[in-house]
């Protein structure tokens, strides 16, 4: 094992930032929970973030619903445990009135038709929203932020969300955005085309959307500074030595195959992956065949019979996990295999109790 390796296995509760990225189905949203509970077993104050759509986290944290914001959770811990949910309409929102220079502006741009159309359908808003969340809770007193991925294709995009927006900044959109008659050199058929293309436009937000747009756009691009700025910084998070990207995948070939692809792209992006969490690991205890047990020779027999292939799956998974570990990234921890999926507090501590060993 490489020096390189041997460093990423330092504990994980050491980091300030934790991103929980897989495949759907390898249990990655119970994973993220438990181990922002065993943040909080170890004594720190831990905020869980979800950005799943699915929203699994309530079940597994035994809540009805998911706040917006932080809400902390009643657990028995030194630490503390807070969890919420992205509600990217409302994070945008609060964007806009943190850099906006004057409430005056904000107002303006709330009201704006466009914006609340934008705010809720534009490609990417809630990639960006989770981004921007968490760039207000790193400014919070918390010494562990976990956030539960969307799976891996749209955690890609998650990850490339601080990058995208500096890149609309620099290119001046706004600017376009604010006259689009600007972008015509006086041909016909150019005016023609984008007056086509404006009137069906106006027929998903409205009349008035050439006003509505350059009002919009007016009003918006004196935020743009602060939206790159806040970018910048969320960009220099995801690559900070406190922040550990974590792959949670099982022995499954088909989830590491997918564990493989987003570490090759974690890695394109400058990324470092700190670790796998290996989850839904068959582990089996000794048994002997002749081991005295209270039960008829065919029950008996029986048992044996299925200690053995649970032991076969056992030794199969620890195979595919050595295999990770030479061709990825170090497993830092493992979770046994469970009948049933995580649904209670009381459930999701065992889980927890079980990971902090593995972590602090």
């Amino acid at each position: 094992m490489t020096s390189a390796r041997k460093k990423s296995r330092k504990p994980l509760l050491r980091h300030r930032l934790a991103l929980c990225m897989g495949s759907g189905g390898v249990g990655k949203t119970s994973t993220a929970a438990a181990l922002a509970y065993a943040g909080a077993l170890a004594g720190q104050r831990c905020a869980l973030i979800t950005v799943d759509p699915a929203r699994r986290l309530r079940s597994a944290l035994g809540l009805d619903d998911l706040s917006a914001e932080p809400t902390r959770i009643d657990i028995q811990a030194d630490g503390e445990l807070h969890a919420m949910a992205l509600d990217t309409k409302r994070a945008f929102d609060g964007l806009i009135a943190r850099v906006s220079p004057s409430p005056d502006l904000t107002s303006r741009i709330l009201a704006n038709p466009l914006y609340r159309e934008l705010s809720n359908e534009l490609g990417g808003s809630t990639e960006y929203m989770a981004m921007e969340k968490l760039h207000e809770l790193l400014a919070c007193d918390y010494d562990l932020l976990v956030v539960d991925t969307p799976p891996s294709a749209h955690a890609r995009d998650l990850l490339g969300a601080p990058r995208r927006i500096a890149d609309l900044v620099d290119s001046g959109a706004a600017s376009v955005l604010r006259a689009p008659a600007s972008i015509l050199t006086g041909n016909r058929i150019a005016n023609a085309t984008l007056s086509a293309v404006l009137r069906a436009l106006e027929l998903w937000v409205g009349k008035g959307l050439v006003g509505n747009l350059s009002d919009f756009a007016s009003a918006f691009e004196p935020l743009l500074a602060g939206f790159r700025q806040r970018a910048d910084d969320v960009q220099a998070t995801l690559r900070d030595r406190g922040t550990a990207a974590l792959l949670v995948t099982t022995p499954d070939p088909s989830a590491i195959r997918v564990a493989e692809e987003l570490h090759r792209e974690l890695r394109s992006q400058d990324l470092r992956v700190a670790g796998i969490i290996a989850n839904q690991v068959h582990q089996v205890g000794r048994m002997s065949k002749q081991q005295h047990l209270r039960c008829s020779p065919a029950l008996r027999e029986k048992l044996w019979e299925n200690h053995e292939e649970y032991a076969r799956r056992a030794r199969r998974d620890r195979k595919a996990l050595r295999a990770i570990e030479r061709d990825l990234a170090p497993v830092v921890a493992t979770i046994p295999r469970l009948e049933d999926p995580i649904a209670s507090l009381d459930q999701l501590a065992e889980m927890a109790e079980a990971l902090l060993p593995q972590v602090s």
